[in-house]
Formats: structure tokens, sequence, C-alpha cells
């Protein structure tokens, strides 16, 4: 009998087949191949609204929260109110009875870019060739499909053109979550970039970032330093199981701004919760105050503890977290270019530190409740220069440890 290997066997009935795992394309079953595939254009429009969708039912269901544990007004009115809400987060003035809102939350605001960052990441992903110039499309689309709600709410309620003016900075916010979440479907966000600008980006983020972990310290330590006033302020308010959730989800929509404020704080320039209030390391004056219980964590009036000036390290280290960033991206050079770039990345770091700060700022209402946030003319000043200062001499020092290595 012969062998099952032997080449003389010439019975076709049984035969050996052997085929490498994975070599062999599956072919597509009859349901996969009859559904159509969408292209990334309509799945963007699609995305892009869903998103605004989402960022609004967020928000209005928040106030119809606070709406349940409140004793007048109907649910309309609270609907109507958390729409104006949702447009205030998306830089649209909100008008609520005589007072003008124009402080943008950016917690909301941060949820709804985060939604547009997942959906651009979705439409990238059905699109076929993903080149630059297509996943630029791809982020415009898509973030213009959430903003154009937006438009059209803020020509609904009739809001006049001054209470527009953050808006072109929330579409900035917006497009470029779309075009960080479309870059990421696939390579890397960064292909493409040279080295420089990539160092550059580097340098500016990690000073905002180092500014951002300061101020959200120096927030901690003010509401732990000062928690029994926190609580009475929360204690007051009354406002149940449904308006204390209600109320905490309103706080940590501004969390960000108390953080950046907390950040001009740490900077030396300070920043007003009023007319005619000054909160800074020199000294503190306050008025009138809204019952938020994170206000509570203000320091009292009158000339601050020396111990506060500490916090005024805080800009010199994002300055050097700059510089340090920079630096490391230029393995070849001469310590009078590690200074200079360490320099010119804490000077750019601290401008735009300040048109964030700016950008926290508003009006919460009328009279004493209008220009709340950092005080801009010395933030101007003190951001730049500080940071600029310790980027140079960062950037020096760094120079000196690259020599001495080698």
């Amino acid at each position: 009998m012969a062998s099952l290997l032997s080449p003389r066997r010439t019975d076709r009935a049984i035969a050996l087949e052997a085929q490498v795992a994975g070599s062999a394309s599956r072919r597509p079953t009859r349901q996969e191949a009859a559904s159509p595939q969408l292209g990334w254009l309509p799945v963007a429009v699609a995305a892009g609204l869903l998103s605004a969708l989402a960022g609004w039912a967020l928000v209005a269901g928040t106030v119809v929260l606070g709406w349940l544990s409140a004793e007048s007004g109907t649910f309309s009115q609270s609907v109507e109110t958390g729409t104006r809400m949702w447009l205030l987060s998306n830089g649209v003035g909100a008008r609520l009875g005589a007072a003008i809102m124009t402080l943008i939350p950016w917690g909301a605001t941060a949820v709804s870019a985060f939604l547009v960052f997942r959906s651009a990441a979705f439409a990238a992903g059905r699109a076929g060739r993903r080149t630059h110039t297509r996943r630029a499309a791809i982020a415009t689309v898509t973030a213009s499909a959430y903003l154009a709600p937006v438009v059209v709410g803020a020509v609904l309620v009739g809001n006049s053109s001054s209470s527009l003016s953050r808006v072109p900075v929330v579409a900035l916010v917006i497009w470029l979550a779309a075009v960080w979440g479309a870059g990421r479907a696939g390579d890397a966000a960064s292909a493409g970039w040279s080295a420089w600008t990539a160092a550059i980006a580097g340098a500016v983020i990690g000073a905002q970032l180092t500014m951002a972990v300061a101020g959200a310290a120096l927030l901690t330590t003010g509401l732990i330093i000062h928690f029994d006033r926190v609580i009475a302020l929360t204690a007051g308010l009354d406002a149940g199981i449904a308006g204390g959730i209600a109320l905490l989800i309103l706080q940590l929509a501004f969390a960000p701004n108390a953080v950046i404020w907390a950040g001009s704080y740490a900077l030396g320039a300070g920043f007003s919760v009023g007319t005619s209030s000054v909160v800074a390391p020199a000294g503190t004056e306050l008025g009138m105050l809204p019952s938020l219980p994170i206000l509570g964590a203000l320091p009292a009036g009158g000339a601050a503890d020396v111990s506060e000036l500490w916090w005024l390290l805080s800009g010199v280290t994002a300055g050097a977290v700059a510089a340090w960033i920079v630096v490391r991206h230029r393995p070849i050079a001469r310590v009078d270019q590690t200074s200079l770039v360490g320099g010119l990345s804490g000077l750019l770091a601290g401008l735009i530190f300040a048109c964030v700060a700016w950008a926290s700022g508003g009006d919460l209402g009328a009279l004493r409740l209008t220009d709340l946030g950092p005080r801009l003319e010395p933030l101007l000043v003190m951001a730049p220069t500080t940071m600029g200062l310790a980027g140079m001499v960062a950037g020096f020092a760094l120079g000196l440890l690259r020599i001495r290595r080698h």
C-alpha cells in the first residue's frame, strides 16, 4: 500500500492542502456586500450635529434638574434657560431677565470639544486616503456642522452683536478639537510637522499645563483652608438633592475658569470678582459676591500672608518647562541659542496664557457682577516677562549642562 505522502498515489478522492494562516482574504458576506458604505462627508455632518445635540441635552438637562427643586417657573422656561446656557458655553452671551451673562463655562465647552474630537476621529475613519488636505476638510466640516445650530440658536434668541464677541474663540477651540480628532485617525497627529514647529507647540502647551496645575493646586488649597466657609455657603442655599446635583455640575462647568483665575493669582496679577474688587498676592478687597460655594475659597480681605508669595514661583516653573521642552528638541545648539529659544518660548507661552485668561473672564450679571476674571493689564506685563526671563535663564543653564556632558 502506497503511503499518503507517496508521489505515486493516484487516488484523487483524498488530497492534502496546506495554507498559511491569515494569508487567504476573507470574502465579504452577502449582507456586508449589500450594505452601503457612507463616505466621510455625510458622517462628518451627522456627527457634528449629534455632538451639538448631545451638548445641548447635557446643559439643558442640568438646568431642568435644578428646576425640579425650584419653586417658580415652568418646564418650558427651564428648557429655554438651558438653551441659553448652552449658547453661553459656545460663546453667545445669555440674557437672563435683566442680567446679561458673557462668562463662558469652559467646563461645558470642554465637553462639547471632546464630543467634536470624537466625531471628527470617527468621520476620518471613514475616509479612504487620509491626506492632510482631506483631514483639514473633515475637521472643518465637522466643526461647521456643530456650530450651525449655535448660529441658528443665536439668531432665534435675538442676541445683539456685542454678545457674540467670544464666539470666534469658542469656534477656534471647536475647530482645533476637530483637527486633533481627524489627525489622530491613522498615523500621528503631528505627521508632516517640522521638528522646530512641534518643539514650539510642545513648549507652549507644557507651560500652559504647568500653570493649570499651579492654579488647580492653589484653588484646592483655598477650598481646604476655607472648607467651613464652603460648607456654610452650601447649606445656606438649601438646594435639596436635585438642586444640589445641579449646583455641583454648575460649579464644575466654571471650574476651568477658576483654575485660570488662580493661575493669574499665582503669577502675581490676580483677578477680580466684580467691579472694584481685587484678589491678588499683594492684597484682597472684596465686595458683594454670588452665593456660590466655590467662592468660599477666596482669601479674606486685607494684605496677603507672606507664604502666598511662594505661588509666584509658578510662572518661573512654567517658563523653565517651556525652555526645557524646546531645548531638548535641538540636540546641537550653542549656549546663546539655547538661551534665546528658551526665552522666546517662555515669552510666547506667557502671551498665550494672557489670551487664555482673557477668554476665561466676562460678566455674570450687571452692576458689581461685571468684569469678572483675571486682571489683564498686570497679567500682560507679568506673564510674558516672568516666563520669558525664566525660559532664558533655564535655556542658558541647559546649554551649559550640555557642554559639560560633551
